[in-house]
């Protein structure tokens, strides 16, 4: 599989964690606030869905563009198409302001449908043949830094409090699952670099 095609189901998948993140704010949100501004961005969170969907479908358009496309992926093909029929779920359940259990629960199954493949999900192994593991040769003018995201809370108040950390971690942390797909892709275009 293309790493391009990898990033891109790692981003959707970012993005839909973030979505059933925004979504359980807006649940937790609903009794401080009027019906009409929880319906709105119930509205808003459709949308997002809605975008996501088309995301996966386009994903499933580039896989079948392949070359023996349908045949060497066919299993991902009908995963991503499941994933893109429960985010219609999703979308249709959050397009009614519903923000509740069943609106968490159709994005928590996307997400696990996204998880479930191993060509696609990088810590769930490779193919096999004569280069197990190995991967394509696709090229991707999609910067690896837009797995970062913007975070979910835009008004969330930051305060500086003047402490300084001396060793650790710096910038932000990822789940694993981006930190190994972003190790496998670079890693891959060293590769591509040395050849």
């Amino acid at each position: 599989m293309p790493p391009s095609i990898v990033l891109e189901v790692l981003q959707i998948l970012e993005g839909e964690v973030n979505l059933r993140e925004e979504t359980r704010v807006a649940e937790q949100a609903k009794p401080a606030i009027k019906a009409e501004e929880h319906a709105k961005q119930a509205e808003q969170l459709a949308e997002v869905q809605h975008k996501l969907g088309e995301r996966t479908e386009v994903v499933v358009d580039r896989i079948r563009a392949l070359e023996n496309g349908e045949e060497e992926f066919g299993k991902e093909i009908a995963l991503l198409r499941q994933v893109a029929s429960v985010m219609l779920e999703a979308k249709t359940i959050l397009a009614k302001a519903d923000t509740g259990k069943p609106a968490i629960a159709a994005e928590t199954e996307a997400i696990e449908l996204l998880l479930k493949s191993k060509r696609i999900n990088p810590k769930g192994g490779g193919g096999g043949g004569a280069d197990p593991g190995g991967g394509g040769g696709g090229t991707t003018n999609d910067s690896a830094l837009t797995l970062i995201g913007t975070g979910v809370n835009e008004k969330e108040n930051r305060e500086d409090h003047g402490v300084s950390q001396a060793t650790g971690d710096s910038g932000p942390k990822l789940p694993e699952e981006f930190r190994t797909g972003l190790d496998e892709y670079f890693n891959r275009l060293e590769k591509a670099r040395g050849k």
